[in-house]
């Protein structure tokens, strides 16, 4: 019986160990130790398969935390979560505020941004700012005024590898570190197309010095520029074809080039070939091509086909776009006081005399080559006095006309219902008369011009009867900058042969060509970088500069030294300090003597 006992005991020993190994055989397999062992190994691998494979592959170069602030909003979205989710609990994530939030970056990545605000160069072969060397020749040297200081920049890529090719884009100016004189000059560059460039400084004025150093585009943006520029056709215009006794209205698509892709019976051939001017339009269904009206700049149409033409978005972004450069200096630079004699008085402005070279003192420009005048208003009127003015372009020549307004002043003004296209006033106190009319197409407002009551330069150059009493100031860029190079220089050459005809038929008339100027990139929006950089302007000062460089007919008002290195920002519509000395130059060279001509 005992026997009997303790096999029973056993049996229910054994069979309550079986029953409580099954529960906990099966809780374990029902997924809670699993869970528990293989949770962190598992968000570690999500985390490295998203990283790895869902970013885009420029995440692929970023080496956090330190290129964080240099990805977009969406990718910063996409990389925060999986960082917050190996170091964050869960009940934490639910009061994260939105990811757009400047809260929501980790403490450490903000103080990285606030103390290093040099972004890495990701990007190969590409010339990287922080690694390329600028070494001042000669810096251990005394230098004096009349002296030329000299810079040699060595262009590198993000491993510190010398470039074997030139192309970078520089802006280069000495700027004043005394309290007086306020002082700001220009370097000439000199690309030497094998990755080393030489930047000339002349010495203008005593004290101590700093070296200015931008890189505005990498050689490998340019060719970016380059190729985009050369695109025709990425501008789009929209022109109204009215039919003016059924006022029937029909709009269509305009360009400054022809549309290869597009048959004669398509197409409005609105062209004028002894002007070198092409305009097509998209032909409309009923009515003529002659009932053209008003056109104006189809600015998201343009915006959408030119940022379709670009691949590589990184190169118009930190550290790759207006960059300054580091410059290693030994000891800081001054300049003393002259040991040669100087010429007091230069010689007058005259038409090979350019006052494009010289300095800032204060809010004076001083030139190097001639002698260039502070004109008071009342010296301004004694230099007009008997004379008709024209004045031809696009707004920065406006700006001229409204100071001339002002300063004169002049009354009467004829001004018509558009600003594109004709203003103007007299002065009869000192018989002034003063024109002015915007260029013909292309014309990048947004605003609807009459088509039909713009003119052509040189179409209106033919139309003057000029003399001794005549002056004439042209000036045409900022609306050419996104066109192929050869549109400008066609036009140019049109305008050249009208000059040359006014000036056979009516000898003594004084004509003026302006080149460009720096200007702002409002809202840092890629756009304007492909459609107007300075790299784009500085081409068409070359073609102007280049166009009339020998010409006794025209003096070339060379302006875009004086904006490198102006005192005010940079602009399209440059400050009235600009304008005021841009007029003195002009005023100069008309009236070179104190006593009026």
């Amino acid at each position: 019986m005992a026997s009997y006992r303790r096999r029973a005991a056993a049996f229910v020993l054994v069979a309550v160990f079986l029953t409580t190994f099954e529960f906990l055989f099966v809780t374990l397999d029902n997924v809670e130790i699993p869970k528990l062992l293989l949770k962190p190994r598992l968000f570690r691998r999500v985390e490295t398969r998203k990283y790895n494979t869902d970013k885009p592959p420029q995440l692929k170069q970023v080496s956090p935390p330190n290129d964080m602030t240099t990805t977009t909003p969406h990718e910063y979205q996409e990389f925060v979560p999986l960082t917050n989710i190996t170091t964050t609990k869960p009940h934490q994530l639910k009061h994260t505020k939105p990811l757009n939030s400047s809260t929501n970056s980790p403490p450490q990545l903000k103080q990285v941004s606030q103390s290093n605000n040099t972004k890495p160069c990701e990007l190969k072969h590409v010339t990287c700012p922080p690694k390329t060397k600028t070494v001042v020749l000669n810096g251990d040297r005394l230098y004096h005024k009349g002296d030329d200081l000299t810079v040699r920049v060595v262009a590198r890529d993000e491993g510190g590898r010398p470039k074997t090719y030139g192309g970078d884009f520089f802006r280069a100016r000495l700027v004043s570190t005394d309290r007086l004189p306020l002082a700001s000059s220009a370097g000439h560059v000199t690309d030497h197309s094998n990755g080393t460039y030489t930047m000339q400084f002349p010495l203008y004025w005593t004290g101590n010095i700093s070296i200015k150093i931008q890189l505005v585009h990498p050689s490998e943006a340019v060719a970016v520029l380059q190729r985009v520029r050369e695109t025709p056709n990425k501008r789009v215009f929209n022109c109204s074809f009215v039919d003016l006794t059924t006022n029937a209205t029909q709009t269509r698509q305009c360009y400054s080039s022809i549309d290869a892709s597009m048959t004669p019976r398509q197409l409005c051939d609105l062209s004028k070939r002894d002007v070198n001017v092409t305009w097509i339009c998209e032909k409309p269904d009923k009515l003529p091509c002659s009932t053209i009206s008003m056109c104006h700049y189809a600015s998201t149409t343009s915006r959408v086909k030119t940022l379709g033409l670009l691949s590589q978005r990184e190169l118009f972004q930190e550290p790759y776009i207006e960059e300054e450069l580091k410059v290693e200096t030994k000891e800081p630079i001054r300049v003393l006081e002259t040991e040669l004699a100087i010429p007091q008085h230069l010689p007058a402005c005259t038409w090979d005399k350019s006052a494009a070279q010289g300095y800032w003192s204060g809010k004076v420009w001083q030139s190097s080559v001639c002698d260039v005048r502070v004109f008071s208003k009342n010296d301004i009127r004694q230099c007009l006095a008997n004379k008709t003015v024209y004045m031809y372009g696009d707004s920065t020549i406006r700006q001229w006309y409204l100071r001339l307004k002002k300063v004169l002043p002049l009354f009467n003004d004829n001004r018509t219902m558009d600003s594109t296209v004709l203003l103007g006033g007299d002065n009869s106190q000192w018989n002034i008369s003063v024109r002015y009319r915007f260029h013909h197409f292309p014309i990048q407002t947004r605003g609807w011009v009459d088509f039909r009551q713009l003119r052509y330069i040189a179409d209106e150059l033919d139309a003057i009867h000029g003399g001794p009493n005549t002056v004439i100031f042209l000036g045409l860029w900022a609306h050419f900058t996104a066109d192929p190079l050869e549109m400008i220089q066609s036009r140019l050459y049109a305008i050249r042969g009208a000059v040359h005809r006014l000036k056979q038929r009516s000898p003594g008339t004084r004509v003026f060509v302006r080149t460009g100027t720096t200007r702002e990139h409002s809202g840092v929006r890629l756009e304007y970088y492909l459609l107007g950089s300075d790299c784009l302007a500085y081409q068409i000062t070359e073609v102007i500069r280049e166009m009339f460089r020998a010409d006794p007919d025209v003096v070339v008002l060379d302006t875009w030294d004086m904006s490198v290195c102006q005192p005010g920002k940079d602009s399209v519509h440059p400050d009235q300090t600009m304008v005021d000395n841009q007029l003195n130059i002009l005023f100069s060279h008309i009236c070179p003597n104190k006593t009026a001509s």
